[in-house]
């Protein structure tokens, strides 16, 4: 099916007349529907009694932060292209909520962050300061004085066995341990959940031109940023969320992963929008690397000397 350019307008709004991040919903989940674009916008196609595709729904992705596209779900080139240029991060999700990230064109046209970005996670000290305040938001403490890395792995670590033990108590869990290929009711709520938290992650680098692979504690992987910025939110909203999900767990061969999976969802919803999740996790984004922001904010290029401006004729 092909579309007009009048038809695809819509997907080319100016970054700065789009909706701004803390303003968007946190996500929409879409299952065994298809996703395509028509006159109107993007819509997805679902079923009505028996019938494939005659349900239509309107999708505002230029309102989203994060379009999860479940189990039986399609989308065409031209409702993906939209949801880009959007600015919404679309999460293809798999078996166990296991998710893969698409590209979202940055909500800013600045590379200014990114600079910044790339000034901490290439100097070590810069890189020390940064990961300590990231620690102090997640652990909820004033300061941490001296502490090294080390130490405060260590903190980390007390912290989440201490909220994994709470919480089993606390719903009756027996027997907990974190592994993200069980089909218990807790684990599948919790890898629902974590990919929410990273969704949310994905957009704020989106929003702010940043790269998610350079992370400031975590190293190696093409989503390091995003853990470091999820994991913020693991003590306080992700565990307790994924674990009151235990109580609508059926038993023994009646255990229904998808139900399970559907609640975590619905729980992390409220939750993210209970708590500001995307507001303040792009306030605190912001503030880490504000500090190392560049002087300048204009196109230019290098020189011998150091920068001079860009889009001049310099061949006379």
């Amino acid at each position: 099916m092909a579309y007009s350019a009048e038809a695809l307008a819509f997907a080319k709004v100016p970054v700065s007349e789009q909706v701004r991040l803390e303003d968007r919903v946190s996500y929409a989940y879409i299952e065994y529907a298809r996703i395509v674009q028509d006159r109107t916008g993007v819509v997805a196609l679902g079923t009505e009694d028996g019938n494939l595709f005659r349900k239509t729904v309107q999708l505002p992705v230029g309102g989203m932060a994060v379009l999860m596209l479940g189990p039986g779900t399609s989308i065409s080139a031209a409702a993906m292209t939209s949801c880009t240029r959007a600015g919404a991060t679309v999460i293809f999700c798999g078996g166990g909520g296991v998710p893969a990230y698409s590209h979202a064109t940055p909500l800013s046209s600045s590379a200014k962050w990114a600079i910044a970005q790339a000034k901490v996670v290439s100097d070590p000290a810069l890189q020390l300061a940064v990961a300590k305040k990231l620690y102090v938001k997640q652990f909820g403490i004033p300061e941490l004085g001296g502490a090294t890395i080390r130490q405060l792995r260590g903190i980390e670590g007390q912290l989440m066995k201490r909220t994994y033990k709470e919480l089993a108590q606390k719903y009756r869990v027996k027997g907990f341990r974190r592994d993200t290929d069980a089909q218990d009711a807790v684990n599948v709520a919790l890898n629902v959940c974590n990919s929410l938290i990273y969704g949310c992650a994905a957009s704020v680098c989106a929003a702010l031109g940043l790269n998610p692979a350079l992370g400031v504690i975590h190293r190696g992987n093409v989503r390091a940023l995003l853990f470091d910025l999820g994991d913020l939110y693991k003590p306080s909203v992700v565990l307790p969320a994924a674990f009151s999900c235990y109580l609508v767990q059926g038993e023994g061969d009646n255990f229904d992963s998808a139900k399970v999976a559907s609640a975590a969802r619905h729980k992390m919803r409220r939750e993210l929008f209970r708590h500001g999740i995307l507001p303040e996790m792009l306030a605190v984004t912001m503030g880490l690397f504000a500090p190392y922001l560049p002087s300048r904010d204009d196109d230019r290029i290098v020189d011998d000397e150091g920068e001079v401006p860009g889009h001049v004729q310099y061949g006379g």
